[in-house]
């Protein structure tokens, strides 16, 4: 197989035109808002392949409730949630800085911040990726696949909640 770069069912239908539905809901007079989607990933994708979770601005907090499900994908294939790399604002190697490696042998369900102390919780996605200013440039959210190619596919969701201070 090959090194597979997914993007969800809604982003897809965006781009066909489809009219969606985006969820939104407020706590303390703060709008949050949410990443939701899904998408199949197919069996034989291999160590590196990513699944583009969205955008997302880069003064936003994520809420401690986000979180990924996901189908087995097979022995020793494991999940990192983070930031794609983008040169142009001085990303990189923040691509597991939300959630290091989860083992995604068996169905289950992964945090989105799980890799987050509790000094950083609530701080903005640009001070977790180590930034020492706030781009103008959203960030992109993904998951990239490690340990080894999925011997099967499977669905992967994702409902990320989100809101700015």
């Amino acid at each position: 197989m090959a090194v597979e770069t997914l993007s969800g069912d809604y982003v897809m239908s965006k781009l066909a035109a489809v009219p969606v539905k985006i969820a939104s809901f407020h706590h303390f007079d703060n709008p949050y808002k949410a990443l939701m989607d899904r998408v199949t990933v197919p069996a034989g994708a291999e160590v590196a392949s990513t699944i583009k979770l969205g955008q997302i601005k880069p003064d936003a907090v994520l809420s401690s409730l986000g979180f990924i499900q996901f189908a087995a994908m097979g022995l020793s294939v494991t999940f990192a949630a983070g930031f794609a790399d983008d040169s142009e604002i001085g990303l990189s190697g923040q691509t597991a800085v939300l959630n290091a490696a989860t083992s995604v042998a068996t169905a289950g369900t992964m945090a989105i911040g799980a890799s987050v102390s509790l000094a950083n919780r609530f701080k903005p996605l640009w001070e977790l990726a180590g930034l020492s200013e706030k781009p103008t440039k959203p960030f992109t959210l993904l998951i990239t696949q490690a340990g080894a190619t999925s011997a099967a596919g499977g669905v992967v969701a994702w409902e990320i909640p989100f809101t700015s201070y």
